[in-house]
């Protein structure tokens, strides 16, 4: 990437290390989705055995049948490839629909194991089983905004902020990505965590509602990207994009988003594309000497880019960074292994900061943000990242 420094981006983490205690028989534990922790493959399949084993003393504990679902769905098996894998919790739908039928937990993941916005049956009537479980809000608010579906995506959004499902870092977090960008920006988001929090800050606080977020994840949905782009006055041929460089890449997906945004940037140069840092390097490994740090997200740009002065501004004026250090009850927080993983985003930033304050003269500032930086990494343990910093910065002591 130009001009980068070249500390290691960390960005969107899905799988951690974890590690069951020394001589304890190892118990059921609940499940969550990776949006909110992740853990290690050896735990997601020790506690598919587990919860099988509950589900077989008890065949209508909807708990234990939820926890089984998710376990089976986030290992990854060794000895079972995709399709065999997709085989194995269809059967798993199955099994709940004849043991469970009728039950919040079954509609809800007979929903999720196939994520068709096609065919909203199964969560609307997991909505009508418990209207107050936000599992369901979800699907909801993604639907609508492929459709198109303003009412219905305000709705649910306001629903899903009153239920305090998101955790309040994660919105700190995504506010200062939104504060990244210039006015009317194009922001590439990769999934749940990038995605669902800014649009709660944009319907439900009005937090710059002028930046127009893609989600790469459904991107390629001709229905959500060719009505997206046309609210900016865009139009597209969705399949000459599709189609373009057929044979260049395996990945459709990625294909086409890189289609798109090269598209935009030729078509519509005034658009001004910004990518998420938590964006997966694969849909962007073609444009990398085009982007350019703004904060918590990445400007594209055929020309050089003043990126300090953007970062500067951006950390220093419109960023909130008290939460980093004044976040109470953090330590037991759902998910505080993602978030730590997470916030390794800002390390970048800060240590653009800290050399751009030394080589001006100005060591005070320029130590507070090594520090700044040192910290995010000790909470998520990354020695190679302080050891980077440390010998980058090596005389701000």
């Amino acid at each position: 990437m130009t001009n980068l420094t070249k500390i290691s981006l960390i960005v969107v983490v899905l799988i951690l290390a974890c590690t069951t205690g020394q001589g304890k028989q190892p118990q059921p534990e609940k499940v969550y989705r990776i949006v909110y922790e992740a853990k290690s493959n050896e735990w997601y399949k020790e506690q598919a055995e587990l919860w099988k084993k509950e589900i077989e003393r008890n065949s209508k504990n909807t708990e234990a049948w939820y926890n089984y679902y998710n376990a089976n769905r986030y290992a990854h098996f060794e000895d079972i490839d995709q399709k065999d894998k997709k085989a194995k919790l269809d059967r798993i739908i199955e099994e709940m629909g004849n043991a469970i039928p009728e039950t919040y937990e079954y509609y809800l993941l007979k929903y999720w194991n196939s994520y068709n916005f096609e065919d909203m049956s199964a969560i609307e009537k997991a909505y009508s089983l418990d209207s107050m479980r936000a599992d369901t809000y979800y699907p909801f608010i993604s639907q609508a905004e492929i459709t198109g579906n303003e009412a219905r995506f305000d709705v649910f959004c306001r629903k899903l902020y009153r239920a305090r499902d998101i955790s309040a870092w994660l919105l700190e977090y995504n506010y200062n990505v939104l504060m990244s960008l210039e006015s009317d920006a194009i922001l590439f988001t990769n999934g749940d965590n990038d995605t669902y929090p800014v649009w709660l800050l944009q319907q439900v606080k009005n937090v710059r509602p002028d930046v127009m977020l893609i989600n790469i994840s459904m991107a390629s949905i001709e229905k959500y990207i060719t009505h997206k782009l046309a609210d900016r006055g865009i139009a597209i041929d969705y399949n000459t994009l599709f189609d373009k460089n057929k044979d260049e890449s395996a990945n459709p997906k990625k294909r086409f988003i890189q289609n798109l945004y090269h598209f935009l940037a030729d078509t519509y140069p005034e658009q001004k594309l910004y990518f998420a840092l938590t964006v997966y390097n694969d849909f962007i490994d073609d444009i990398q000497d085009q982007l350019f740090v703004t904060g918590l997200a990445y400007r594209y740009s055929g020309k050089r880019v003043d990126n300090i002065a953007l970062v500067k501004k951006n950390m220093e004026n419109s960023f909130r960074l008290d939460y980093l250090s004044n976040d109470w009850y953090r330590e037991n927080d759902l998910g505080k292994s993602i978030r730590d993983r997470l916030h390794m985003n800002y390390v970048v930033p800060m240590v653009m900061l800290a050399e751009h304050y030394q080589l001006s003269g100005d060591s005070e500032t320029a130590l507070r943000w090594k520090r700044m930086a040192i910290q995010l990494a000790e909470q998520a343990q990354n020695e190679e990242t302080i050891t980077e910093i440390q010998t980058k910065l090596p005389d701000l002591m």
